[in-house]
C-alpha cells in the first residue's frame, strides 16, 4: 500500500544500512517507495513470489509461517530501523514467511528491477549492500544455531522428564494394583468360605473382622487417591489445639489403621507448650502418615519416637524420628512427590504403599503456613520434622 512520504529516508536508510554513504543513501532515498499498512495487514505472503526488500521504518510486525494443516506458527517479531525481503530481492525466490503488520507501519520499499539499474552505473553500492546482507544473514544463522542448541537442550530434558514420569506412572499403576489386589484376594476368599458354610461360629466373626479391615484399608486407599486428585479436602475449620492433643490422636488414628501394629511409640513432649492455631483434622493426617511411614520403614521394629518442643518462641515443632532404612541425600526432595517410591523392585526391603502419604503430609502442613522437612541418612534412619506457626 503506497501513500505519501512521512518519515526521513535519509536518516532511516542511513542508520539500516550504516556502510553507506550520504550520497549512496539518496540514491536509494530517490528510488525507494513509501508504504503504510494498517495493523492486521499482510505486507508479504508466505509462498508468494516477491522481489520487493522492505524497509520498516515505523511500526512492529510479526513473521508468521504456516504448517501443512494451515495453522499459523509466530516465529519472530521485528520493529523498526529493520528490513526484511532480501531473499526475494537478491534471489528471486518466494517468500519464505508472511510479514503482518502488528501495528501500523510504514515502510520504504525498492523493487528489483530498479535497484539493479543503480547497480549497473554504480557497482560500489550493490556491493557495499550485498555485504551487509550477507553479514546480516550470517549473524541470523547464528543465532538461529544458538537458539536452536539451546532448544535442543530443553527438549532433550523435557524428554528425560517425559521418560521419568513414565517410569514412576508405571510403577504407580503396578503398586495399586498390587494393594488392591491383596485385600480384594482376602476379601473374596472369606467371602466365598462364608456362602459356601464352611465358616461358622467363632471363625466367623474372625473372618467379618478380617473383611471389615480389608474393606477400611480400601477405604482409606480410595479416600487418599482422592485427596491428592482434588487438592483441596474441603474447607480447613481453624481452631487452637493443644500440641499434645493433636499427637495423641494422630497416634490413636495410625494405630487403629495399622492393626496388630507392635511398633513401640515414644512420646517426649515439652511442658508448657502453647496452643496452636490449626486446621486439627489436616494435621492429624499429616502426622498419621509420617507415623505410618516412621513404622512402616523400620523392619526391626525399633522404636519410634515422637518429640513435640518450641525451637523459638514463635513456632512448635513436632519431629517423628526412627532408626530404620534412611533416605539418600538425593531423594530428599523427590520423596514429596506424588507416587515417588524410594525402594525398586529386586531391592532388599520391598514396602507396601502407593506413595501418596508424604506428598499429603507436606500439602496438609504448607496449608497451615507451615513447612515439613527431613534429615536423614541411610541406614541410620530418618527424622521429619513439622514446624507450625503459633499464631
Amino acid at each position: 500500500m503506497v501513500m505519501a512520504k512521512t518519515i526521513d529516508e535519509l536518516t532511516l536508510l542511513k542508520n539500516v544500512f550504516p556502510a553507506l554513504q550520504e550520497a549512496e543513501c539518496q540514491v536509494l532515498s530517490d528510488t525507494a517507495v513509501p508504504g503504510f499498512y494498517p495493523a492486521g495487514t499482510n505486507i508479504v505472503r508466505e509462498g508468494e513470489h516477491g522481489t520487493t526488500l522492505y524497509v520498516l521504518g515505523q511500526g512492529e510486525a510479526d513473521i508468521i509461517v504456516h504448517t501443512e494443516e494451515g495453522q499459523e506458527i509466530l516465529v519472530d517479531m521485528i520493529r523498526a530501523e529493520t528490513y526484511f525481503g532480501e531473499m526475494s530481492f537478491f534471489g528471486e525466490s518466494t517468500r519464505m514467511a508472511t510479514i503482518r503488520a502488528r501495528t501500523p507501519c510504514h515502510t520504504l520499499e525498492m523493487e528489483q528491477s530498479d535497484f539493479m539499474r543503480l547497480a549497473q552505473s554504480n557497482p560500489a553500492l550493490l556491493q557495499i549492500l550485498l555485504s551487509q546482507i550477507i553479514g546480516h544473514l550470517r549473524r541470523n544463522d547464528r543465532a538461529v544455531i544458538r537458539e536452536l542448541n539451546v532448544k535442543s537442550v530443553v527438549l532433550q530434558d523435557a524428554y528425560a522428564d517425559l521418560a521419568e514420569q513414565e517410569e514412576l506412572r508405571s510403577q504407580f499403576i503396578a503398586t495399586l494394583s498390587h494393594e488392591l489386589r491383596t485385600p480384594l484376594t482376602s476379601i473374596q476368599g472369606f467371602l466365598g468360605l462364608i456362602n459356601q458354610g464352611a465358616i461358622t461360629g467363632d471363625s466367623l466373626t474372625v473372618a467379618l473382622r478380617s473383611i471389615t479391615r480389608n474393606v477400611e484399608k480400601l477405604v482409606g486407599l480410595t479416600n487418599n487417591m482422592l485427596l491428592l486428585y482434588e487438592m483441596s479436602p474441603g474447607p480447613p475449620n481453624y481452631d487452637y489445639h493443644s500440641p499434645t492433643d493433636v499427637v495423641v490422636e494422630a497416634l490413636n488414628v495410625t494405630q487403629a489403621a495399622l492393626d496388630g501394629i507392635t511398633t513401640q511409640v515414644r512420646l517426649n513432649i515439652s511442658p508448657s507448650l502453647p496452643e496452636i492455631h490449626a486446621d486439627k483434622k489436616g494435621l492429624v493426617l499429616a502426622l498419621r502418615a509420617l507415623l505410618e511411614n516412621a513404622i512402616k520403614f523400620t523392619p526391626d521394629k525399633t522404636p519410634v519416637e515422637v518429640r513435640v518442643y518450641m525451637p523459638d518462641a514463635d513456632s512448635v515443632s513436632i519431629d517423628v524420628i526412627d532408626k530404620g532404612i534412611g533416605i539418600p541425600e538425593e531423594a530428599h526432595d523427590r520423596i514429596f512427590d506424588p507416587f515417588f517410591r524410594l525402594e525398586q523392585p529386586g531391592s532388599k526391603h520391598l514396602f507396601s504403599g502407593v506413595g501418596i502419604g508424604l506428598t499429603i503430609a507436606k500439602l496438609m502442613v504448607e496449608r497451615q503456613n507451615g513447612r515439613i522437612h527431613v534429615e536423614s541418612k541411610p541406614g541410620e534412619g530418618s527424622t521429619f520434622t513439622i514446624c507450625l506457626p503459633v499464631q
